[in-house]
């Protein structure tokens, strides 16, 4: 306080007000400083610095639902089918219609080759009575739908365990036409094998079983027959697929060595006998123990020629 008589000093009007020490400032009236907006403005921030939340899920349309049910009705049917078929293929012979169904169901089904009931030890009977639906079988095994069947080496040793007939070496021949990358070598040796060795059965019981008259007049026949068209195996036998043809009958011994022969070329021609190995060893001796028959001599003529190549 000034000395008495002092004039008291007054704040002079319009000049700054001096706020007291913890005194809060006078809240300014206006929109920018409400306690609204400042919270608002303080959400929407928070929003845009936010990552963008994942989407839901789409949830499956009834429609989809609908047309998986039709597609696993579709599927379950086709394999009751098939499995039906399959059963009737390995008793006997089917007749062309149902063949073809059953080609059908496994082109457009390629998985249900895994499902359909045939395993290694009925193999030999379905080959032997549809050729063409064991070799169609195995080739959905072999090949990756969805993965290549477990028991294939099983059905390969099946196949060679089988006898070497004109319906063995038809499916064989499909596999080597259409597949032959998908064969493994230890199969390819043993059925060579096994083919060279049934021609030597047959001959020899043919020998054993014949008299010296009829093993005369055979040998006769059998040399008219090679000199003979007619007796000159079907050359589709080396396309792929084409089902072995024997032409005219003739004895047993001579067809199937003729088949042999044939069979032998297509797999020269594939490079499955390569030469310099034990496989093309024992097939040139086959050649040259039968050299009389022309389809062995133009099997030995290939297999010197593959050699010189290389």
């Amino acid at each position: 306080r000034g000395a008495p008589g002092t004039p008291r000093r007054g704040i002079a009007r319009g000049s700054p007000r001096v706020l007291a020490r913890g005194s809060s400032p006078p809240v300014m009236c206006g929109a920018a400083n409400s306690t609204e907006d400042v919270h608002a403005s303080d959400d929407a921030s928070r929003d845009a610095a936010a990552p963008d939340a994942p989407a839901a899920p789409n949830k499956p349309s009834s429609g989809d639902d609908a047309e998986n049910a039709e597609e696993l009705a579709a599927m379950l049917a086709a394999l009751r089918e098939l499995r039906g078929e399959m059963k009737s293929a390995i008793e006997s012979p089917l007749m062309p219609n149902r063949q073809q169904r059953v080609l059908e169901l496994l082109r457009d089904r390629p998985a249900l080759a895994h499902r359909c009931g045939v395993f290694p030890d009925v193999l030999p009977s379905l080959a032997e009575n549809n050729p063409p639906v064991a070799a169609e079988l195995l080739l959905r095994l072999a090949r990756n739908h969805p993965a290549p069947s477990h028991n294939l080496p099983a059905h390969f040793d099946a196949l060679v365990c089988m006898p070497t007939s004109l319906h063995s070496m038809e499916v064989v021949n499909r596999l080597v036409s259409e597949a032959s990358e998908l064969l493994p070598d230890d199969f390819v040796r043993a059925y060579v094998a096994e083919c060279i060795s049934a021609c030597g059965d047959a001959s020899s019981s043919s020998t054993a079983g014949a008299s010296p008259s009829s093993s005369s007049a055979g040998a006769g026949d059998t040399a008219a027959g090679q000199n003979s068209p007619s007796m000159t195996p079907s050359p589709g036998l080396g396309g792929a697929g084409a089902p072995i043809s024997g032409g005219a009958p003739t004895s047993g011994t001579s067809r199937l060595v003729r088949l042999v022969c044939v069979f032998l070329q297509l797999l020269v021609h594939k490079n499955l006998i390569r030469s310099g190995t034990d496989v093309a060893a024992d097939v040139s001796l086959f050649c040259v123990e039968r050299m009389r028959t022309k389809e062995a001599a133009a099997l030995y003529r290939l297999l010197r020629q593959a050699e010189e190549r290389e």
